[in-house]
């Protein structure tokens, strides 16, 4: 399953959710947006705590 879609099912139903676990969801959403992020780095690049910074024109909204 594609990041997009895997994203959107895990948010169907998110506003019903306890708070607790509206936490652990969107926390499981940023672990799989740094692995995607940090799979997209170079080799040998320095990613800081694993944050990148992505442009606005590198962003894909599609």
């Amino acid at each position: 399953m594609a990041l997009r879609e895997q994203t959107e099912a895990r948010l169907v139903g998110f506003d019903e959710l306890a708070a607790s676990a509206q936490v652990e969801t969107l926390r499981a959403i940023e672990s799989d947006l740094r692995r995607a992020l940090s799979a997209d780095a170079p080799a040998g690049a320095n990613v800081p705590g694993g944050h990148l910074r992505v442009s606005h024109e590198d962003r894909s909204d599609a």
